[in-house]
């Protein structure tokens, strides 16, 4: 190395060299001792050397960055796996009957979802929803990758709602579609009063029961007539509850005299003939006072009323025996309208003579008990001249006679059921008017307090089941007789 001249390192740029004394310039030993101390002394490269470790530093670089990116692929697909595997939909569907809805909710996001909604028979509506949310995030940095999971569970309360209502159809009103070749059990169920035939004041026992009514949930309610009460009996209930009247013969708005027709509406209210005081009554679901809807001289005048019935449109049908007539009363009116009868008793189309029960179909046709006329008339909407559907006009015990016909209902076959007061029997005729008709209860040929007898039929209905009730009234006491329908079934119309 010669004077003045100091080596450079080869690949370093010129600024980078150490700087010395020089004979050729003027830096004072003092400075170079700085600069030599503040940079550093730099080693000298060879230049092969160099260029591999630029090319091994670069290959590196790479790597990482390759190590780095299938990371942050890795981290991505396991999140996604993650979100799938946090979707879980369960739905429970549970149903009790007999008016049952279901409801079921389900969701398809990263949510756990359970909802049952449950409905009794009673439209009790219990509701219970689990949410569970989970949330799953990945985030990936150069070399680390980091999962967290937050998990959130909220729980509704419940609450339940009870409520009960009486249905206004078909049962006690219109008869059900009973199949064809049905028959009845020839045996009586005593459901009301005493079994052996003997009456009574006390809540288990009745004295000359006229109406019955069987509602949907197969409660009894029977006028009472000679008590002055509508009572009701549950079903298997051998005591009866007071629901009209109070036991006492009287005109209060709480008193009955001689009442001899009831039904029940869609609302739940009570629907009284109270006959010897010339005026209907509406007892309002659990009350025990009375509202008179109509009274005598609304109609022509009102008077010895033996039977009502109620059609859809809560219109109120009642027959008045003293004036040979059916008047019909429709809601919120205390007047009424005449439509079958209404003259002087006589064997016309257009007349009646003491009519007792009367029937209304779903399609407004009526069907009246013409009891001295010894017959049943129907009559079409509208119209005040009937038609002859059961006997002939003459008394008698034949298939083709009645005595004395009291009740009737019809099923939606158009199958006409009769109650033959004096012959102690029920007669059912089909829509073949001509026929006759067949006796199908109280068949034996004599009246009597057996429980294959009857003693003056009086009423008839049908529960929801398609077995009759019936009014036994001489002998005090409601009979339910069973239907009988073929191991095989029958048709039904």
């Amino acid at each position: 190395m010669s004077t003045g001249t100091q080596a450079v390192a080869p690949g370093l740029p010129q600024f980078y060299q150490p700087i010395e004394q020089s004979t050729t310039h003027a830096v004072s030993p003092r400075t170079v001792r700085q600069v030599n101390t503040s940079i550093g002394r730099i080693p000298e490269i060879p230049g092969n050397s160099l260029k591999t470790l630029n090319q091994r530093f670069l290959v590196g670089k790479v790597a990482v960055v390759a190590l780095i990116f299938a990371l942050a692929v890795a981290g991505v697909f396991y999140g996604v796996l993650v979100l799938r595997s946090s979707t879980t939909t369960t739905t429970v569907e549970t149903t009790t009957t007999t008016t049952t809805a279901t409801t079921t909710t389900t969701t398809t996001t990263s949510t756990t979802s359970t909802t049952t909604d449950t409905t009794t028979s009673t439209t009790s509506t219990t509701t219970t929803t689990t949410r569970t949310t989970t949330t799953t995030s990945v985030t990936t940095a150069t070399s680390t990758t980091s999962t967290s999971t937050t998990s959130t569970t909220s729980t509704s309360t419940t609450s339940t709602t009870t409520q009960t209502t009486i249905t206004f159809a078909p049962v006690g009103i219109y008869a059900l579609n009973i199949p064809t070749c049905a028959t009845w059990n020839d045996t009586g169920l005593t459901m009301a009063g005493n079994s052996n035939g003997t009456l009574g004041s006390d809540l288990g026992s009745l004295s000359a029961p006229v109406s019955i009514f069987v509602d949907n949930n197969n409660n009894l309610f029977v006028a009472d007539r000679d008590n002055a009460r509508v009572l009701k009996f549950v079903p298997n209930a051998t005591i009866g509850i007071i629901v009209a009247g109070n036991g006492t013969i009287g005109n209060g708005s709480n008193q009955l005299s001689s009442p001899k027709g009831v039904a029940i509406d869609q609302y739940g209210d009570i629907i009284v003939a109270d006959s010897s005081n010339y005026r209907i009554q509406k007892f309002v679901n659990g009350s025990t006072i009375g509202i008179t809807l109509a009274e005598n001289s609304t109609i022509n005048p009102l008077g010895q009323m033996r039977d009502l019935h109620i059609d859809v449109n809560n219109n109120i049908y009642v027959t008045d025996s003293d004036n040979n007539q059916v008047g019909k009363f429709i809601p919120f009116s205390s007047i009424g309208v005449v439509v079958a009868g209404g003259g002087p008793a006589g064997p016309g189309l257009n007349q009646l003579s003491s009519p007792f029960g009367n029937f209304i179909d779903p399609n407004g046709t009526l069907y009246i008990a013409d009891q001295l006329n010894f017959r049943v008339m129907k009559y079409d909407p509208g119209s005040l001249n009937g038609t002859i559907v059961a006997g002939n006009g003459t008394t008698g015990s034949t298939a083709y006679l009645l005595a004395q016909p009291i009740a009737v209902i019809v099923d939606n076959n158009g199958y006409i059921y009769v109650a033959d007061y004096s012959n102690g029997r029920i007669m059912k005729w089909t829509t073949n008017y001509a026929a006759g008709g067949v006796c199908i209860i109280g068949c034996t040929g004599t009246t009597g307090v057996a429980a294959t007898q009857l003693r003056g039929p009086r009423d008839l209905k049908f529960d929801r089941y398609g077995n009759i009730y019936i009014t036994d009234q001489a002998n005090h006491r409601i009979q339910k007789f069973m239907i009988q329908i073929p191991p095989l079934g029958c048709s039904s119309g």
